[in-house]
């Protein structure tokens, strides 16, 4: 294998399992596999599985086994730096907004003449910092720490925009859109369990997703479609899940099902067996700035989907011609959509399968590879 291949990707959350980003990390190290890199992912965290293979992409769970998380961290960046000075790496993408990560990663870019790469998918968290203190120490995180990288991997053209100021002179953009794994959804088992269930997957707290408002959604039509029912898969902190829980038994009762965190090989199962598939997130920074990796695994199973109109969405989805696209924070009006869907359900199902060709023609994690295997040769 030629040097000039090889990469990492570096994240703060262990992998496989863990957010739905993973999702988006393994679909184009994947795709970056299959064109001869040697890919490996690399975590500052620990995990059951400390390491292993999936589909030829190596992973490896740095962190001890501790109950402090600072420790965890520290010694996990120890066992990284390690790591990365004992292989030659021509290029690292790094997941992560840890600001003590990125200097030492930074260093070690320098002195083994690694190309040092971010992939960002949202506006910088530091943006909600509120307070005289934090706000002076966003300031200077902004200011200094993206003018490390020699290039940025960005998710959606607001972020394209933000970040094109933000950088050092000399560092190298490049726009990459969510991508997907189609081939997850293929030859799944069939039931007819969930049939009747409009489907919700994701993180559940802070309501960045709009559950709530999901919730309420489907509340305002639950008279008139007796048969149907509400999945919410995923998870949330034990207080925020009691209040969706609780929100969900005053709006609708007895008719949320709540399934709970599903692994990532489970997940095409319940999409794929669902009726609908709902993304009912709010107007704000986060979505303005981002692209659910979700949103491509919803379109991969060709059943109906139903998202509100923030960020980059409306770039690619239009409402009934390739999925059902309503403006944000509109609960009355998602819950018109959601009926229109069930009441008109083949005429859906036609529609469907033209958000499904965006996830074999723009989306599609062999063609984003390729995209992405062009950028890193410019380095």
């Amino acid at each position: 294998m030629k040097d000039n291949y090889k990469l990492c990707v570096v994240t703060a959350q262990k992998f496989p399992s863990g957010l739905a980003s993973n999702n988006r990390i393994l679909s184009y190290c994947k795709g970056l596999a299959e064109l001869n890199y040697q890919v490996d992912v690399l975590t500052i965290t620990n995990s059951d599985e400390k390491n292993g293979n999936i589909s030829a992409v190596n992973f490896f769970n740095l962190g001890p086994n501790l109950g402090n998380k600072f420790g965890v961290i520290l010694i996990g960046i120890f066992n990284l730096s390690a790591l990365l000075f004992k292989n030659n790496y021509k290029y690292l993408i790094l997941v992560s907004n840890n600001a003590l990560l990125i200097i030492v990663l930074f260093c070690i870019c320098k002195l083994k003449k690694i190309s040092f790469i971010q992939e960002k998918s949202e506006f910088p968290f530091v943006l909600n910092y509120k307070g005289l203190i934090k706000e002076k120490m966003a300031t200077l995180y902004v200011k200094y720490i993206y003018k490390l990288f020699d290039g940025m991997i960005i998710m959606t053209q607001p972020l394209l925009d933000y970040f094109n100021n933000k950088t050092k002179d000399g560092c190298k953009l490049f726009l990459m859109p969510m991508t997907v794994d189609v081939t997850r959804f293929l030859n799944i088992e069939k039931s007819d369990k969930y049939s009747n269930c409009i489907t919700y997957c994701g993180y559940m707290g802070g309501n960045k997703d709009g559950v709530k408002n999901l919730i309420e959604a489907f509340s305002f039509i639950k008279e008139k479609h007796p048969n149907i029912q509400l999945l919410l898969l995923g998870s949330a902190n034990a207080t925020e899940l009691n209040e969706i829980i609780d929100y969900a038994n005053r709006l609708a009762p007895n008719r949320v099902i709540f399934e709970g965190q599903v692994s990532r090989q489970k997940i095409p199962f319940y999409l794929k067996n669902s009726k609908i598939l709902a993304l009912a997130r709010p107007q704000s920074l986060q979505s303005l700035g981002g692209f659910p990796t979700k949103l491509g695994e919803y379109l991969s199973t060709k059943k109906p989907v139903i998202v509100t109109a923030v960020g980059d969405i409306p770039k690619y989805l239009k409402n009934r011609k390739n999925a059902f696209v309503v403006e944000p924070d509109n609960n009355h009006l998602f819950a018109e959509e959601l009926s229109f869907i069930i009441d008109n359900y083949n005429s859906a199902l036609e529609i469907a399968s033209q958000g499904y060709n965006l996830t074999l023609n723009v989306f599609n994690y062999k063609q984003q590879a390729i995209n992405l295997d062009r950028f890193l040769k410019t380095f």
